[in-house]
């Protein structure tokens, strides 16, 4: 709906239907707008959601063009055209244009250069805004109206905002900082060695098991300490969600990344150095995307958080995808774990497959492909669950699937003793927190299965933390990490000097 006078006009949609406000709204047609509203009562409907969008605005005068058809640049002033990219064009460049070369910017990586206008076709100026964030209004399946008690249906998650979602991990908070002040004043001003002598005024036993991780014989200490201290010396429970992924910081990058021959070449300094061998190359890759090098650090930088302050972790169990995986071997590398300490390669912490469902989901890379590649899994390890990936499950299948791995891993572990790691999802850390809550209870105890609203608040690498006997959600024993994204350089820029 467009607001070019005082009447407002609602044209019917088959498909959907929306209302959109631009900047420079016309006020004098508010009050029509808003009795139009009214009468469609948003809050009382299902589907309706109010979002934030925003364009460049160095485009402002620019056509947009969505790109058809790949293109590979053979000069240093060409620009490569990547299917799903849009670009921003001129149309006086089109209409003067005697070849049909044009001049032309990357919506996608914000680099500019002369493209054969024929690989590309003219699409609204709304696919190339940039989705900000996106609140449900009414009683609908919408994560920000939801209370957390509430409970998921099959339908409602069928379409909720997962790891998938664009924003996620975006959204930052002064909170997170506020929630630290104590422990970087402390850590500042009294030259404490370690966040273990910080409590956050909690009353957790932050001395229990601050045993370093430096090798076997770190980890036989830990668990002898288990064994000997009994209740006084609770054993961790991390869940951790992976790091940066590849695919939602480059859009469509597998095409750009494959030659002919399905050899991958490294595009950009943060994309893997290289790709391991795996059934179903490039196509698997799209479906079940690497890290990329920040991905890395940021797994390395919870590993390394937590030796520094002290902690061993004995037991790492990870969710079948790529990236997961990848996040799990980082963080042992961090850690700086004994050789004995690999990661337990599990499906059953995959996610909800119904996500994946319309797209379909990669076979997952063998534990011995991924030995391959060089990642520090265990092949001797047998998973609790074998995940069918052909099929689609229920969102009752999914949570008993999930907390069928927590259960067993803590039952299984219990006698060595040992702290544990999840690592999995977004998802995966309100999983455990349930899970862990019902391990032992009665039915009619039980506490419910849910997706927490605060889902795509979960950052790459958000690290959540239990402890046992008696279960109980506590501070994790190292900070949080927030990692911005940004565009990619063009040198072509310098040219210009």
């Amino acid at each position: 709906m467009t607001s070019s006078s005082k009447a407002v006009n609602l044209e019917p949609h088959v498909k959907s239907l929306h209302i959109t406000l631009a900047y420079h709204f016309d006020v004098t047609a508010f009050d029509a707008l808003q009795s139009l509203v009214g009468e469609l009562r948003p809050l009382e409907s299902p589907g309706w959601e109010l979002r934030l969008y925003s364009r460049d605005p160095r485009f402002a005068n620019h056509q947009v063009y969505k790109v058809v058809q790949s293109y590979t640049a053979k000069a240093s002033d060409e620009l490569e055209l990547v299917l799903g990219d849009y670009i921003y064009m001129e149309q006086k460049e089109l209409d003067a244009s005697p070849d049909g070369w044009v001049h032309g910017t990357s919506w996608l990586t914000g680099v500019s250069g002369y493209l054969p206008a024929v690989y590309t076709c003219r699409t609204a100026e709304s696919d190339a805004w940039t989705l900000h964030r996106a609140i449900s209004l009414g009683n609908n399946n919408g994560a920000d109206c939801k209370s957390e008690s509430d409970s998921n249906t099959d339908g409602e998650m069928a379409s909720y905002p997962h790891e998938d979602a664009a924003e996620l991990g975006h959204e930052k908070s002064e909170e997170s900082y506020k929630e630290w002040e104590k422990y970087w004043n402390t850590v500042r001003t009294e030259k404490k060695a370690s966040i273990m002598d910080v409590t956050h005024g909690t009353s957790i036993d932050w001395q229990s098991n601050t045993h370093h991780s430096n090798g076997d014989s770190d980890t036989k200490s830990a668990k002898n300490s288990t064994k000997s201290n009994g209740a006084a010396s609770r054993r961790w429970i991390f869940a951790m969600r992976h790091g940066e992924r590849v695919d939602l910081t480059y859009g469509q990058w597998a095409p750009y990344c494959f030659d002919a021959n399905g050899t991958y070449i490294r595009k950009d300094l943060n994309m893997p150095l290289t790709l391991g061998e795996r059934v179903g190359g490039i196509d698997s890759y799209i479906k079940d995307t690497p890290l990329t090098r920040v991905g890395r650090l940021q797994a390395y930088l919870v590993g390394e958080g937590l030796r520094l302050a002290g902690v061993n972790v004995s037991h790492v169990y990870a969710s079948s995808a790529l990236r997961c995986v990848e996040t799990a071997h980082e963080f042992l590398e961090g850690l700086q774990a004994g050789p004995s300490v690999k990661v337990k390669v599990e499906p059953g912490l995959f996610e909800y497959k119904l996500w994946h469902m319309s797209k379909g989901i990669s076979p997952f890379m063998t534990p011995l492909e991924l030995h391959k590649a060089g990642l520090n899994v265990d092949l001797e390890y047998k998973p609790y669950i074998d995940l069918d990936i052909t099929t689609s499950e229920t969102l009752e299948e999914f949570y008993e699937r999930s907390e069928k791995v927590m259960h067993s891993a803590v039952q299984d572990t219990e006698a060595d003793g040992g702290n544990i790691i999840f690592v999995g999802h977004a998802a995966t850390l309100d999983l455990t927190v349930v899970a862990l809550k019902n391990l032992g209870e009665e039915q009619k105890n039980r506490t419910p299965y849910t997706i927490n609203k605060h889902l795509l608040r979960v950052p790459y690498c958000a690290l959540g933390a239990m402890k046992d006997k008696p279960w109980q959600v506590v501070s994790p024993p190292c900070p949080p990490s927030i990692n911005s994204s940004s565009g990619r350089f063009d040198w072509k820029i310098l040219l210009e000097l």
